[in-house]
């Protein structure tokens, strides 16, 4: 076998490399995501406009992806038989896995839902993308947490390195979520 091709090999066993799918084609300009459908129990997914987004999000697309985690966030009244909320965080996970920072930090926000335990690990990966793509809010939320107790030491060291770094963020922004990180929790609770 030596000298044969690692395609020659996966070929031999019956495996070959997968193909690429092709990248779903542009939406239609006067798409628009209604709320209609998810109004009747049918997700905005299953509509002709949700299905282009949706296939074009699931391709890398985080436009596309924002703009379906959007809409669940901000269509108006309640949509009988739709988990609303696990809607709006896969589409904004699928944004920030793509490293969007917006997306990461509407996951974040959905996921760390419980004040009263840790912020649990993928809220605080996510937290840590929206830290590193440049969002203040999300600066002020990992020190608040921090101040409270609810981030582990150990889970934040690397962003503690990363922020070590001049240039990663605007200076004071950078400054002050190291000032917050560093600060005894005392210090804070009488800002």
């Amino acid at each position: 076998m030596r000298g044969l091709g690692l395609i020659a090999v996966l070929t031999l066993w019956g495996c070959t490399p997968a193909a690429k799918a092709p990248a779903p084609g542009p939406c239609a300009p006067d798409a628009v995501l209604s709320a209609d459908a998810p109004r009747r129990g049918i997700p905005v997914e299953q509509t002709p406009a949700g299905r282009c987004l949706a296939d074009r999000a699931e391709a890398g697309d985080i436009a596309a992806g924002l703009k379906i985690g959007d809409f669940y966030l901000n269509v108006p009244g309640t949509l009988p038989l739709i988990d609303r909320k696990g809607h709006e965080l896969h589409w904004f996970r699928l944004a920030g896995d793509h490293g969007d920072a917006t997306g990461a930090w509407a996951a974040a926000q959905l996921i760390d839902n419980d004040r009263d335990r840790q912020v649990p690990n993928d809220a605080l990966a996510y937290l840590i993308v929206a830290i590193k793509g440049g969002i203040p809010e999300a600066g002020d939320y990992i020190v608040d947490q921090w101040q409270d107790g609810r981030v582990d030491p150990g889970k934040i060291w690397a962003l503690r390195r990363w922020l070590d770094q001049p240039g990663v963020l605007p200076e004071d922004q950078r400054v002050a979520i190291i000032a917050g990180l560093n600060a005894p929790a005392d210090d804070l609770l009488y800002e």
